[in-house]
């Protein structure tokens, strides 16, 4: 006997339906406009500069659930690899073949890991929140570390001194906030 997977609804289906392929478009968009702002408040580091995207990325999966925060992030590439500028250094197809492609290409598996978490329902309670956030948080660092590591032809430890230990408190802060903002939000819905 199989059992049961339930699911929670994402923090937007509670404020609006998402029943038609017109409003899941719509808020993946919204999504993707709010990555592309994200990516140009940032700190210009090389060979990986400073953004908020994977906060923002962190919050789109909550927001949206799994699949269209992943579609979401999908669009958001697709919008910078034929040109637009949405992302934090290159725009067009050459984004793609920078030192920072492992970290773009992390925010599908992140995007997909909040929203998995957030239609669990670990989003509404802090512990939960925290260490799922944080999980879906590192997989971008994963992702990035790798491709430091074969784009430069260095070490794995090497790439993960220059891709990754200069973004750790950051990084922290990131996700913390990320699950305090979700546990506020559901907590002030829960007060409504």
């Amino acid at each position: 006997m199989q059992q049961a997977t339930s699911y929670y609804p994402t923090f937007i289906t509670t404020l609006i339906s998402l029943s038609s392929w017109q409003q899941k478009l719509l808020a993946t968009s919204i999504a993707t406009l709010v990555l592309a702002i994200a990516a140009n408040i940032s700190i210009p580091t090389y060979p990986v500069p400073f953004t908020l995207q994977s906060l923002v990325v962190l919050l789109v999966g909550a927001f949206l659930g799994r699949k269209l925060a992943m579609i979401a992030v999908l669009q958001y590439l697709f919008l910078g690899a034929i040109g637009f500028p949405v992302f934090a250094s290159k725009a067009g197809i050459t984004a793609l073949l920078s030192p920072t492609v492992g970290y773009l290409l992390g925010y599908i598996a992140s995007a997909y890991i909040a929203g998995f978490a957030a239609e669990k329902g670990y989003d509404r309670q802090f512990i939960k929140g925290l260490i799922a956030f944080a999980l879906a948080h590192q997989v971008i660092f994963v992702f990035g570390v790798i491709y430091l590591a074969i784009y430069f032809q260095i070490s794995f430890i090497d790439a993960f001194k220059i891709g990754y230990l200069p973004f750790i408190g950051f990084d922290l802060l990131k996700f913390s906030l990320a699950t305090m903002i979700m546990f506020m939000l559901w907590g002030y819905r829960a007060n409504k």
